[in-house]
């Protein structure tokens, strides 16, 4: 390996985007100097151009200097729409590690937008079908270990209108009150690309939870599926480390060719896994965000076939309406909410990797301690690292508005979903999932919505099915109370009309402020010209006055 792409693998580790060691990974980016990535239109691909991936078709242009900087002026309001609303081929050629010498290759993907169809030297490898559809291909058989591989990846932009047939997909790109249209709708390949080298027994969403019966102790469980990707049946041992700590368990298990298994650790049969006196994750101004690895192993006849480090914390989150105020709790003891509305990271999805550690450094240093995902429009894995890192409590939303639609094909939304929980609940700054900006999710979504989170987040955390309702009815599976109890009235900028219903109205703001409000979460105390939900409060200012780095001033 050349001494350029050992330090950029060095980098990526240091930013939070590596999770094994530097022999198993090799990411596929535009700045690997490795790598050559071009991308043209579908219909003309004599015209290819350099490609940033991660990132959008639109901004390669704008990279490449063939569209004028659309952060300045009106530019990206003088855009031709037509030239980018169409789907666009991506081409990569790469070549394999030498030091890749275990026997399965894997080809990743960790989103594109919003649907691609994916081929390694000219063979169909599969579709990702929504922006959170994440991709493992078995690409053993057909790469190429010495020489020159070609990579395609034929990229198609969401379905119109955005919200909420073309859902999943970043909603706002077709614009919103705060942002223009963005041409071609944020599409490309908008999250990490890399190979991985494993043996044949491979490891699938290790899932750590934590329980508090007490301050002084700690009651983890975990658990995972273990992939034999070999024909024939045979037996891998899993050994997880957890550090501070150094707490071991192991299970030596059985498992038939061609199959997935189950794996489960508690504290039943593993004592080991009931800490005492853990170092619990507190938000921003409750105490440290203290956080654990655990180092994940699987071994099949003494050899190492694949390993994971999965970050988590210790925590336990709790959740009340008493005197008719949603308030929440975190390892018993409540919170007092102070938060800003998280629009998108920035509008042509240009943040990346260490931008997010500054940008929710700054919200710590703001004293805030919860961030809103708003429609789920963030989705970058740095995201939650850096709320996790500083003691940012996520109020997670979904993908769906207030109009009254459904996703075209509801089982590719709900697939997007279950992918989405099992990639991010192992953050402890997850807080609060939300189903719907504005709404209830219509049927079947609010259902499936509840049972998702039911299933893959065990029930551990707060699941609202809307951002505001527009009457008085709310919902949520552990308790369907009046959307009261946890919105504030419509303000409209001034006192509010009551006929407009509750909300939690903060997705219309550039900046953030802080209110002098006494109360939790959702609890009106004051008004003003300024949109309040208990502590969360949203100064709306013009577009000339953002700077530049993205859509929210922070």
């Amino acid at each position: 390996m050349n001494k350029k792409l050992k330090l950029f693998l060095a980098a990526l580790a240091v930013t939070g985007y590596a999770t094994a060691t530097e022999t198993d990974y090799v990411y596929l980016h535009s700045d690997n100097p490795a790598v050559k990535w071009e991308v043209a239109p579908q219909s003309d691909t004599s015209s290819w151009i350099s490609a940033v991936v991660p990132g959008t078709v639109f901004n390669s242009y704008v990279v490449a200097g063939l569209e004028k900087d659309p952060n300045f002026g009106d530019n990206i309001h003088q855009v031709d729409r037509s030239k980018y609303d169409r789907s666009f081929w991506y081409r990569a050629e790469f070549a394999v590690p030498d030091n890749f010498n275990k026997e399965l290759i894997w080809l990743n993907f960790n989103g594109v937008n919003r649907k691609a169809d994916i081929y390694l030297n000219d063979q169909p490898l599969g579709t990702l079908d929504g922006f959170m559809h994440r991709g493992r291909f078995n690409v053993t058989n057909i790469i190429k270990k010495t020489g020159k591989n070609i990579l395609t990846v034929l990229v198609h932009i969401p379905q119109k209108p955005l919200a909420n047939q073309g859902s999943p997909n970043y909603l706002s790109s077709g614009g919103w009150d705060w942002m223009p249209y963005v041409p071609g709708l944020n599409s490309g390949i908008t999250d990490k690309v890399y190979l991985s080298n494993t043996g044949q027994v491979t490891m699938i969403d290790p899932w750590i939870r934590t329980d508090l019966p007490s301050h002084a102790r700690a009651d983890l469980s975990v658990q995972l599926e273990v992939k034999n990707n070999a024909p024939q049946s045979g037996k891998a041992i899993v050994k997880g480390t957890v550090m501070p700590g150094n707490i071991t368990f192991t299970q030596e298990v059985d498992i038939d060719g061609n199959s997935t298994k189950l794996v489960k650790f508690d504290k039943r049969f593993f004592p080991q896994l009931g800490i005492n006196s853990p170092k619990l994750w507190w938000p921003n101004g409750y105490g440290d965000p203290n956080l654990y690895t655990c180092t994940f192993e699987v071994t099949v006849n003494g050899q190492v076939s694949e390993t994971r480090d999965v970050k988590f914390g210790i925590k336990k989150y709790t959740y009340d309406k008493e005197g008719n105020t949603f308030h929440i709790h975190i390892n018993g003891v409540p919170v007092f909410i102070k938060g800003a509305n998280w629009g998108m990271s920035e509008y042509m999805l240009r943040c990346r990797g260490q931008e997010y550690d500054t940008k929710i450094r700054l919200h710590k240093e703001m004293n805030l301690n919860m961030i809103r995902n708003w429609l789920g429009s963030t989705t970058d894995d740095e995201f939650y690292e850096a709320c996790d890192k500083y003691g940012i409590m996520v109020w997670d939303d979904f993908w769906i508005n207030s109009n009254p639609n459904l996703p075209y094909d509801l089982n590719v939304f709900n697939n997007n979903m279950m992918e989405k929980i099992k990639r991010v609940r192992n953050h402890p700054s997850i807080a609060v999932w939300c189903g719907d900006n504005e709404s209830n999710p219509q049927p079947p979504l609010e259902g499936w919505m509840a049972e998702n989170i039911k299933t893959f987040d065990g029930g551990d955390r707060y699941f609202q099915a809307n951002s505001h309702a527009d009457g008085l009815t709310g919902s949520g599976p552990w308790g369907a109370f009046e959307a009261r109890h946890y919105f504030t009235k419509y303000p409209d900028g001034l006192e509010g009309d009551p006929a407009r219903g509750w909300g939690f109205r903060t997705e219309i703001g550039t900046a953030v402020v802080l209110s002098k409000v006494s109360g939790s979460l959702c609890h009106r105390k004051t008004g003003g010209p300024v949109m309040i939900c208990g502590t969360y409060t949203t100064l709306v200012l013009p577009h000339s006055m953002l700077p530049p780095i993205g859509m929210q001033l922070l």
